[in-house]
């Protein structure tokens, strides 16, 4: 799983980079539609919760967002696509 956040909900506050410990997020200079400097999902890869299935180990992101903006997504595994 991954982190995902959503710029229609995101109102910039930047919680998330500094709840983190992983460093996942990372400032933004690009605007959302709402005018708000949506943070990076910068280094996925960095999360505890990198290619885990099931209970999520860490979620000081998704707990500490005051939008709700942030949500969990299946990693693009390009291994579980079949090829044709």
């Amino acid at each position: 799983m991954k982190p995902e956040i959503n710029a229609a909900y995101c109102k910039g506050c930047n919680i998330c980079i500094y709840v983190c410990p992983k460093g996942v997020y990372s400032k933004s200079r690009n605007l959302s539609d709402q005018g708000y400097f949506v943070p990076n999902v910068s280094s996925p890869e960095n999360c505890f919760n990198h290619e885990r299935t099931g209970k999520m180990i860490c979620e000081l992101c998704v707990l500490s967002c005051p939008e709700q903006a942030i949500r969990w997504v299946p990693e693009d595994n390009r291994r579980d696509r079949l090829s044709i």
